[in-house]
């Protein structure tokens, strides 16, 4: 569930973002909005799952404790977020392009992931096959088109 933590804050940030200038550079806004809470402060959050609590995010995926796998993912996922943030805060186009591309590249990819685990090992557990899922498809695309119209 902390995945909803990126969900909330991009949302208020949206609502406070109309609130206070309208609709006057809202795409703009509505990517460094995305790209700092999104990608960043929701990957931050799940990367530092994975690193400080490995084995019940494990359970929770579907998966065996004890994995090396979660150091790794964790790191990844920090990285990201770190990225996603400093994007976020008014860096150039092409900082913000590479966010964009890590950020589409890794939860695209965990979304396929995903797929292979359910179709394969028919792993339905809520890590796997539940509002992540559907977070790792959705949020990679929704950062596109906001950098793809900006």
């Amino acid at each position: 569930m902390t995945t909803f933590i990126g969900v909330a804050g991009f949302l208020i940030a949206e609502i406070v973002q109309l609130a206070a200038s309208g609709t006057s550079g809202f795409a703009d806004h509505s990517l460094l909005n995305a790209l700092t809470w999104l990608a960043g402060v929701n990957s931050l959050v799940v990367g530092c799952g994975h690193l400080l609590f490995p084995d019940p995010v494990a359970e929770s995926i579907g998966w065996g404790k004890g994995s090396p796998f979660q150091w790794e993912v964790g790191l990844a996922g920090v990285s990201m977020g770190v990225l996603g943030i400093l994007a976020g805060s008014g860096f150039d186009r092409q900082f913000q392009l590479a966010a964009v591309i890590a950020f589409a590249v890794f939860y695209l990819g965990a979304a396929v992931g995903h797929v292979k685990e359910m179709v394969v090992e028919r792993n339905f557990a809520p890590g796997n096959a539940g509002f992540i899922f559907w977070y790792d498809l959705a949020a990679p695309v929704l950062v596109i088109v906001l950098y793809a119209v900006t």
